[in-house]
């Protein structure tokens, strides 16, 4: 397992080094963005106060990730400002 996921993550870098037009890293930034409308959408229909909360925190970390591919990756910015994108 541990090979499995050392060897994604060099495959990443290699990913992110060569990619001069910036299509890897605005494909991982839209990977993003549906994983937060996915939890968003899952965190409206939840009932369960333990879940819910998962998922929130879940929420906070793809916020984040989302906040670092803008200002690091994405050589564009977007309507993303000092708060978290509106979707």
């Amino acid at each position: 397992m541990i090979n499995t996921e050392k060897k994604q993550f060099v495959e990443m870098g290699n990913l992110l080094r060569h990619d001069t037009h910036g299509k890897y890293r605005t494909t991982l930034r839209n990977r993003i963005i549906e994983l937060r409308c996915e939890i968003e959408h899952r965190i409206q229909i939840e009932v369960d106060r333990e879940e819910r909360a998962r998922l929130e925190a879940l929420m906070r970390a793809f916020i984040i990730a989302d906040r670092i591919l803008d200002k690091v990756f994405v050589s564009e910015p977007h309507e993303m400002n000092a708060k978290s994108r509106a979707i």
